[in-house]
């Protein structure tokens, strides 16, 4: 983390995050006094750019406050040089020091012993309402579905409340297929507070590159999965960037794995967010009628992605993944390639190459249980330096040209490789054009396997 995060000094999102293309817009753009807000003097958003920082001979270890940043460009110059960097003992101490001079004596002298980098006390009240929300989102992903199937059974068979488990077992059963049949969102769950600051921990910020009319369907194709999908979740499964004002007439839907619906209490929290399976009955339902303005938000890497997903590689799962483009064939509907810059740097992830043991584990796990077994590891809640809480790091969900396609009820292999094929160039044209605007390392390749 950056000491700018460390002493709580990360800038204040916006009430809407949502802008258009900011290339034509940057201009017009104003930093609010002393916060570093992403809006107007009017309060109307706006995107702030990444510019580049002034670089030196790339020989000394930064002494400001933005080392994280300063460290990563003044490496990238050395290396274009051919020089070594060049780190100064004296400098890593005055970084050090820096950051436990922030904080109490106490919280300072405990911070030294065990190492870690300790949340200062005076922190801002919506930042802390922030990382709660966060928190509450991972907790309920990782404990809610076991601690809820546990609580179950052992209420059926060890106390007398066993009718609790068998009514609701009742209610399972038949509403098990209600991902598959269009799910059942609540729009004031949606619509929460808490969804707000949910955002603005990132924050989580909406390009619009292009117009979606509501009187077609679109499969919007996400990228990249990342560790958890932020992006996705955040702009699909909430209403945390103003999605119906930034594409009124669509109704947005987030497709995730089968296996999610499944597991008892948790199934209904995430039906409530409005999302779906990804299956083929899942798609068939909602892109099978004649009703139009549906936007379903696909993740095509899947999860075997996540695996992939590390801060500083780029690993697309497409060259495989060709159902959605038969899938627009067959229903005519829209295919509209999204890039999420920044997904991929909420989480570090244990190095996990092709063909290492990790990877075998890892592999056949997801083969039994369809679940991926990621060994991420993120911040904590009152220190920065391990826990499950992602880091604070900006996410921009740019959703680039609408690909139109004409209805084919029975695709050919040609028609589906042809769309195939057209649909990666959208994509590599997307990223290549954003990029150097919202990419932290415009250098990194985008690699398809």
């Amino acid at each position: 983390m950056s000491a700018d995060t460390l002493a709580g000094s990360s800038s204040d999102a916006c009430s809407n995050l949502v802008s258009s293309d900011p290339v034509a817009a940057s201009d017009e753009s104003h930093e609010c006094n002393n916060s570093g807000d992403l809006c107007h003097r009017d309060g109307s958003p706006r995107v702030t750019e990444l510019k580049s920082l002034p670089v030196d001979s790339g020989n000394e270890t930064p002494d400001t406050d933005k080392e994280e940043e300063d460290l990563r460009r003044r490496k990238s110059v050395s290396k274009e040089k051919g020089t070594k960097l060049l780190h100064r003992a004296s400098f890593k101490r005055d970084r050090v020091d820096r950051h436990y001079d922030k904080l109490s004596w106490l919280q300072g002298a405990v911070s030294r012993l065990l190492g870690l980098k300790v949340a200062p006390i005076s922190m801002p009240w919506h930042r802390r309402l922030e990382t709660f929300s966060v928190t509450l989102w991972m907790t309920t992903f990782l404990l809610l579905g076991l601690s809820a199937t546990s609580i179950m059974i052992y209420m059926f068979l060890y106390t007398q409340y066993w009718w609790v488990s068998l009514c609701y077992l009742c209610w399972y059963i038949p509403d098990r297929t209600i991902c598959n049949r269009g799910g059942r969102r609540v729009n004031w769950l949606r619509e929460l507070r808490a969804c707000r600051h949910f955002r603005n921990f990132f924050p989580v910020e909406v390009i619009k590159t292009a117009e979606l009319s509501p009187d077609h369907n679109y499969i919007m194709c996400y990228h990249p999965h990342g560790i958890l999908c932020v992006g996705a979740f955040t702009t699909f499964a909430i209403d945390g960037t103003n999605w119906n004002q930034t594409f009124p007439g669509l109704t947005p839907y987030l497709l995730t794995l089968e296996v999610l619906f499944l597991m008892p209490f948790y199934r209904e929290l995430f039906l409530c967010s409005g999302a779906v399976s990804a299956t083929r009955q899942s798609m068939d339902h909602l892109l099978g009628t004649e009703a139009t303005g549906r936007a379903l938000c696909l993740v095509v890497g899947g999860a075997p992605e996540s695996l992939d997903s590390h801060p500083h590689k780029l690993i697309l799962h497409l060259e495989e993944r060709k159902g959605f483009a038969k899938m627009a064939l067959r229903h005519g509907a829209s295919l509209v390639p999204m890039f999420a810059f920044g997904e991929n740097d909420v989480y570090d992830q244990v190095d996990n190459p092709k063909g290492s043991f990790v990877r075998k584990v890892q592999d056949f796990w997801m083969k039994v249980f369809v679940i991926p077994p990621c060994l991420f590891m993120g911040r904590g809640v009152f220190q920065y330096s391990l826990g499950i809480v992602p880091f604070r790091k900006p996410i921009y969900v740019v959703v680039g040209s609408p690909l139109h396609v004409d209805p084919v009820k029975q695709p050919t292999g040609e028609q589906i490789l042809a769309l195939h094929s057209r649909y990666r160039d959208a994509l590599q044209h997307l990223y290549d054009t954003y990029k150097h605007t919202y990419a932290r390392d415009p250098s990194i390749p985008m690699e398809f396997v």
